[in-house]
């Protein structure tokens, strides 16, 4: 028993920290049949001040990584994350993104749901911002690439989500592009709300 309760507890050390499956980033727009370049920017207003607001503990358990970016789940179906614990079946396909700075990922060529999000405020306490989801984009056909907008969410004083809006800025586009193709090729498909 005395064997048993060390590896227990390596375990379970070890399942706290595995980190969701992301989504590949993607340098330009080729993608396989089955996937789509997808196009777009998350940020949250007012944003985090890592000083204030995040903790860090020398890196020891590498949270570098992890500070400064929100993790969002998406998915081929709705399925709204459970917030307080993190589970990794609900983040198998994330989208890990830095705040505010445009991305471009490969993602599976269909209708995407957004189920949710998280951001670290301190990794060793577990301590996590959580945000809803509710969203979807659809790929139309034969586009190589999609333009799904800024998922922008609003907070209070207290870190409570109290708006999440959409917005079109598709100067982004030509920002992640950095000339390798031409925006024109990107086609625009905002996220929507869920109904």
């Amino acid at each position: 028993m005395s064997r048993l309760l060390p590896l227990l507890l390596s375990c379970l050390l070890l399942q706290a920290c595995a980190l969701p499956k992301t989504l590949p980033e993607a340098t330009d727009l080729k993608a396989g049949a089955a996937e789509v370049v997808v196009i777009g920017k998350v940020e949250l207003v007012p944003p985090l001040d890592p000083r204030m607001e995040q903790k860090t503990h020398w890196n020891v358990i590498g949270e570098k990584r992890m500070l400064g970016r929100v993790l969002v789940a998406t998915a081929g179906e709705f399925r709204p994350i459970r917030t307080g614990t993190l589970d990794t079946a609900d983040f198998q396909e994330t989208l890990e993104v830095e705040w505010g700075v445009p991305f471009m990922v490969k993602a599976a060529r269909q209708r995407t749901f957004v189920n949710g999000a998280l951001a670290h405020l301190d990794v060793l306490a577990q301590e996590r911002l959580w945000f809803p989801g509710g969203y979807y984009f659809d790929v139309p056909k034969d586009a190589p690439a999609v333009y799904i907008g800024t998922l922008r969410y609003h907070r209070n004083d207290f870190n409570r989500i109290v708006r999440v809006e959409i917005v079109d800025e598709r100067k982004d586009i030509a920002t992640v592009l950095k000339g390798s193709a031409s925006a024109s090729e990107v086609r625009p498909s905002l996220l929507k709300m869920l109904r």
